[in-house]
């Protein structure tokens, strides 16, 4: 072979090269194209169901009946861990003819007297640090117990100073912009300022055969619903995490959003959905499985919900 045939063999496997680079990036491509639509419709419907299940994540429940009644912290007896080891050594101590070995008896004795001493002197920290712990849990306990006493009897302030310490567990990103409590005799009215519609997605998702991303407007029916849907999971979560962390029988939840009024062409808080929410029937909810708005006809509330139009203003029940 000649140096021109020499020539076009090296172009001919450069040109196969560059033609199998360009086909590797293409499909490189077009596995990374597939992958950012999938990654952009799992974010899209992991947003939509956060929205919808609000009410499965609620704080942990504290039984203020079994607080009233448990049982005040024991306070340990005086620490003898650090002497245990020497006690028997100083009670069995005699002199040894081996003693002129150590510096004699009087040493050898001396020693096992300063070892007593500074296990005796780690034994008096272990008990205050013991003691310390003691007056720590009893003093908590006593406060747990005074706190059980005023909210089973109905104490309103009581019931303040619990919503003021729990309140970060109503200060989540996805209820709103802020919750206002009003108290009353065995009464809790839990206002929230929930999000507007525009915490809902205008558009749908979804991933076409080709691996492309396929953005589409939402359909009105299906934005107001899921909206719904979040309103309802925001009411139900505040209803949930009350009742767990007081002893109340029903509460009230009403959730308010911004809305247009067509008399003053301005935004205004209103009121769009009121409930009377029930311990004993709150209880046998599954919150896993209910549907937030089709559960809340387990309950007393106001609602005024058109699928087409979305909310309408109503009054809260109380």
């Amino acid at each position: 072979m000649g140096w021109r045939g020499t020539l076009r063999t090296i172009n001919s496997v450069a040109r196969a090269a560059e033609k199998e680079v360009q086909r590797q990036h293409k499909q490189n491509l077009k596995l990374q194209i597939s992958e950012d639509a999938a990654d952009a419709v799992l974010v899209w419907e992991q947003h939509i169901k956060n929205l919808m299940t609000i009410h499965t994540n609620l704080d942990d429940s504290i039984n203020w009946q079994e607080v009233l009644i448990s049982d005040p912290p024991q306070k340990n007896q005086p620490s003898v861990l650090h002497r245990n080891p020497i006690i028997p050594k100083v009670k069995s101590f005699e002199p040894s003819i081996l003693d002129f070995l150590s510096g004699g008896t009087e040493k050898r004795k001396a020693k096992l007297i300063s070892a007593y001493k500074a296990a005796k002197e780690k034994d008096a920290e272990e008990d205050i640090k013991s003691n310390n712990k003691f007056e720590l849990e009893f003093s908590e306990w006593k406060n747990d117990v005074d706190m059980a006493s005023r909210l089973i009897a109905g104490d309103i302030s009581a019931f303040r100073e619990v919503i003021d310490e729990m309140m970060d567990v109503f200060a989540k990103d996805l209820i709103g912009s802020k919750i206002n409590f009003s108290f009353d005799e065995n009464l809790i009215h839990a206002e929230a300022d929930v999000h507007s519609d525009e915490i809902i997605p205008s558009f749908r998702r979804k991933q076409l055969a080709s691996g492309k991303l396929s953005e589409t407007k939402m359909p009105i029916g299906q934005f107001n619903e899921i909206y719904q849907d979040y309103v309802a999971s925001v009411s139900i979560k505040i209803a949930g995490d009350l009742f767990h962390i007081t002893p109340l029988d029903e509460v009230y939840v009403t959730c308010k959003s911004r809305m247009l009024n067509t008399q003053t062409g301005h935004q205004e808080s209103k009121p769009i959905l009121s409930v009377k929410f029930v311990r004993d029937t709150f209880r046998g909810l599954d919150l896993e499985y209910i549907d937030p708005s089709d559960s809340l006809n387990n309950f007393i509330h106001n609602m005024d919900f058109k699928k087409a139009k979305g909310f309408l203003p109503v009054d809260a029940l109380i």
